[in-house]
């Protein structure tokens, strides 16, 4: 091996090496929130994930799943995300150097290697740090080895572009081809990168003129869309057709002929050496067996895994499964959000800036990052360096420049276009640009090539002073924009101690008894749940409904048949028969309750013997109103199956909706619904919110609570915002023992909740949460909490005048402590000398406490500034008598003295 082959391959293993060793440091230790707990269970049990499937993603994870080098099976499933986005890595290093290459040639002394290598190295450790690819780099999801396949193509086209014209570069196309193939079997996104492969193999295989580039794009929007939707859907499409009109027997015959047809024409094509026609029908086989791994999806179905989404066992459910119907069609020129504003400025540029721009801190009223662009922590260097690569990059070579402009623009852009999101989105969606932002960190690299080689012109000799130049500019560059990439968004993708998901669901399902059945709302309260009870065992009693499932006709089947089987009282033909009802306006709703059950659950309620009395003679019953839910005029599926779900249970199997599940998923049964933690069930009898003891035992010894006493542990907005839910058990508790004026139990309450969860940690975002805390110290006997509270709340900005008012009266009321008041209202009329009811408020005060001189000073500071204030010229001849009389009087006890 020769030296520069020697420090390429180095460099390209270095890279591989650091971004692997952040990403282990920085890697989830468990299950994540939203799909990721999902596809780790699918993993490890061979489940069916919720459409179009991910195939050769859960055979690979599977695979790591059995793998014992670590005890958490999340983990092992976790790490396929790192590697994967390791070699992704790697692979844009030689992306970058072999696109410069292409204009430069091989490097053949210092200044070419820093070049080439320097600037290859620069991009790759832009994409490795950048803000998105890392998030995915760190848990089990799609994207990482989705991107991965892209790079890998991406990369094998310019390697079939160097060796074009050897007789063995088809093997490159029959490689690239077979990825295509199983890039489908993980996710739809490395389809996008054919149009990076037609266009490098056009202007390498022919002279550019307009009429051939023409017919050549249209050739390969055929190719392309034989591929996705062709081989994709066409195939489970046109099987189903031919199922359907003729037999099963029929299509497969059909099919089998197809086959047969394309082996004899390929080998047809051998016999007559037609290089041409054999690579085409090899790349066409090659992707058939690439993507054959969906047929793992059928396969597994059929044995009828505790996760089968759409149950896709026959042809009707796997053409529907494909299709994603269960998501809804919609029409891509009908915007179902403003183009412009939201899904191009928030829902991509927004995205776009976390990653080479900044990232800001200000939060609109849905809680999501307001700033499209902000300079905070990157200073938007690797922008301008990206800016500047892809226009030295058309400068020097237009081809490969084009080809990526494609990639870039058909995985933003277009997807933006494609995807038409709706406002407002659940999350944020920033992990389905990764391809654009790859392509852009390519740039990036060309971007630092291009100032080498600026550098390198301006001394042209290969002595000493050019190479200490080169170097000291590579490093600058090197700290500026990946170290820097690096130290900024660290901490915000740190997922090492992160505990969370698994132990929020872990008290979710801990809230409930025995053989429940949990209502749930949607991805984060119920992938970890299925991860921890198909792969931990956890609770397997507790029988999970998804509400958002709720509405699909295989779903309804599963929880009726599947152990643990929910009572639903429906056959297959009620089941197949179910559509929204047309419910216009409120009706009384009434479920008949067994006296056996209703007279069990008055046992709970240990705490107000009066309350049992008054129940016990009353008619077991659940009665609410029920209003529409849908439109302002129907019922959902998911509302009559609830309905149906209580009254076929009888409550003999405990019912819970789980604590994040709307007013209007509960069907507004409120009055009858009781937390137990983080959770509600469904009682026999109205007005009690709480079981006292339950929910205690639930939270001091059952529940979990690893690492959010950590303030090293990052936690995001999404995650704070659910740990709320915590306070909120801890001080509905706390809340009765208040009423109840137990306050040892009240105090003992409220410090197991700040052991827990301390504010400084986990800051409470709502002022009023945090002094309503104080006010139940305050009750306790330890007014310095309610005082601490208040002066945590006032040392953050933004921080109103009306606020600052309010917390000045705090002070003085409920603190007894006017030196601080004054103090606050001073501060706010020192800032704003228009704020007059601070200084009415400051006169009432010294009025109150006979400071007289005080206000006389006051309301004449008030007169100079306005002299027309009315007020101010009565507390001025207020003051002024009063402390007039207040020295006569000083002076008579002076006088008294002295005689």
């Amino acid at each position: 091996m020769d030296q520069k082959h020697f420090y390429h391959r180095m460099l390209a293993g270095l890279v591989f090496l650091t971004s692997f060793i952040i990403y282990y440091l920085t890697i989830a230790p468990t299950t994540s929130f939203w799909d990721c707990g999902e596809f780790i269970t699918c993993c490890y049990i061979f489940g069916v994930p919720h459409p179009p499937g991910a195939s050769l993603y859960l055979l690979v994870g599977r695979i790591f799943t059995m793998l014992p080098w670590c005890a958490d099976i999340a983990l092992r499933v976790n790490i396929i995300s790192a590697i994967a986005s390791s070699v992704t890595v790697m692979l844009t290093y030689l992306i970058i150097a072999r696109l410069i290459i292409i204009w430069r040639g091989q490097p053949k002394k210092f200044a070419d290697r820093m070049i080439i290598y320097g600037s290859s190295v620069v991009g790759a450790l832009a994409l490795a740090f950048s803000d998105s690819f890392w998030s995915n780099a760190v848990e089990a999801e799609v994207y990482s080895i989705s991107l991965f396949f892209t790079a890998l193509i991406v990369w094998l086209i310019l390697v079939w572009h160097e060796k074009a014209d050897e007789p063995s570069s088809d093997r490159y196309l029959l490689l690239i081809s077979y990825c295509i193939g199983l890039a489908i079997g993980v996710h739809l996104l490395a389809i996008l990168a054919l149009p990076v492969i037609f266009l490098i193999f056009y202007f390498r295989k022919l002279p550019f003129n307009f009429l051939t580039f023409i017919i050549f794009i249209l050739i390969s929007a055929v190719i392309f869309f034989g591929i996705y939707p062709g081989i994709v859907k066409m195939i489970p499409n046109l099987a189903l057709i031919l199922t359907t009109k003729f037999s099963a027997s029929f299509a497969a015959y059909f099919f089998i002929l197809l086959i047969l047809i394309v082996l004899g024409s390929l080998t047809f094509a051998i016999i007559n050496r037609s290089r041409i026609v054999i690579t085409a029908l090899m790349c066409f086989l090659l992707i058939i067996i690439g993507a054959s791994t969906f047929t793992s999806v059928y396969l597994r179905s059929k044995l009828n895994p505790a996760i089968d989404e759409n149950d896709p066992e026959n042809l009707e459910n796997i053409v529907s499964y494909i299709n994603r119907e269960q998501y809804g069609d919609w029409s891509y020129i009908e915007r179902r959000a403003p183009l412009w504003e939201y899904q191009i400025k928030k829902m991509y540029l927004r995205y776009y800036g976390w990653q080479f721009i900044g990232k800001g801190t200000i939060k609109d009223a849905s809680g999501l990052l307001a700033e499209t662009f902000s300079l905070k922590g990157l200073w938007g260097l690797p922008f301008l360096i990206g800016i500047l690569g892809m226009t030295h990059h058309f400068f020097k070579d237009y081809k490969r420049a084009l080809a990526i402009l494609a990639l870039f623009f058909l995985t933003g852009i277009a997807i933006v276009l494609y995807l038409n999101q709706p406002d407002p989105q659940p999350r944020e969606r920033d992990y389905v640009f990764i391809g654009s932002f790859f392509a852009f960190a390519i740039w990036i690299g060309i971007g630092v090539a291009s100032i080498l080689e600026s550098f390198a012109e301006s001394v042209r000799d290969n002595s000493l002073k050019q190479k200490v130049a080169m170097a000291i500019v590579t490093g600058l560059i090197f700290i500026f924009i990946p170290v820097k990439m690096l130290a900024f968004n660290y901490h915000s993708n740190d997922r090492s101690g992160n505990y969370v998901a698994y132990d929020y669901s872990y008290n979710l399902l801990q809230s409930c008894e025995k053989d429940a059945i949990l209502f749930t709302n949607g991805d984060n309260d119920t992938f970890p749940l299925w991860f921890l009870q198909y792969v931990h065992n956890i609770r397997t009693d507790v029988r999970v409904v998804n509400l958002s499932l709720l509405n699909t006709h295989w779903y309804i089947r599963q929880l009726r048949d599947q152990e643990p089987r929910v009572p639903i009282n429906l056959t297959d033909n009620n089941i197949d028969q179910l559509a929204p009802v047309y419910w216009p306006e409120s009706k009384t709703i009434t479920i008949k309750v067994p006296r056996e059950v209703y007279e069990k659950e008055l046992e709970d309620l240990e705490q107000r013997k009066e309350f049992i009395s008054k129940l016990s003679e009353a008619q077991p019953e659940i009665t609410f109103k029920l209003g529409p839910t849908w439109n302002g005029q129907a019922l959902r599926v998911q509302d009559i199956m609830i309905l149906n779900i209580i009254a076929s249970s009888q409550l003999k199997k405990p019912i819970y909706f789980a604590i994040t599940v709307s007013r209007i998923n509960m069907l507004n049964m409120l009055d009858n619904l009781r937390m137990d933690g983080l959770a509600f069930k469904l009682v026999t009898y109205p007005g009690e919110k709480i079981s006292p003891s339950r929910l205690k035992e639930n939270l001091f010894n059952k529940f979990s609570y690893r690492n959010l006493d950590n303030p090293d542990v990052y936690y995001n907005d999404n995650i704070t915002g659910l740990l709320v839910n915590y306070r909120s058990a801890f001080l509905r508790l706390s809340a009765f023992y208040r009423q109840e004026k137990m306050t040892r139990e009240m105090l003992e309450t409220l410090d197991k909740m700040e052991q827990i969860i301390p504010e400084q940690v986990i800051p409470i975002k709502d002022p009023r949460l945090s002094l309503g805390i104080g006010s139940m110290y305050l009750d306790g006997g330890r007014p310095g909490e309610l005082a601490n509270r208040l002066e945590r709340i006032l040392e953050k900005p933004n921080i109103s005048e009306n606020e600052k008012f309010e917390y000045a009266q705090v002070f003085f009321q409920y603190l007894n402590n006017p030196e601080r008041a004054e103090q606050v209202m001073f501060e706010i009329i020192e800032k704003n000398s228009g704020f007059l009811k601070g200084y009415y408020w400051l006169f009432n005060l010294y009025n109150n406490l006979k400071y007289y001189d005080k206000g006389l000073n006051l309301a004449r500071q008030l007169l100079e500034i306005y002299p027309a204030d009315q007020q101010a010229k009565l507390r001025v001849e207020q003051f002024g008598k009063l402390v007039g009389s207040t020295e006569g009087f000083r002076e008579k006890k002076r006088n008294e003295t002295t005689n």
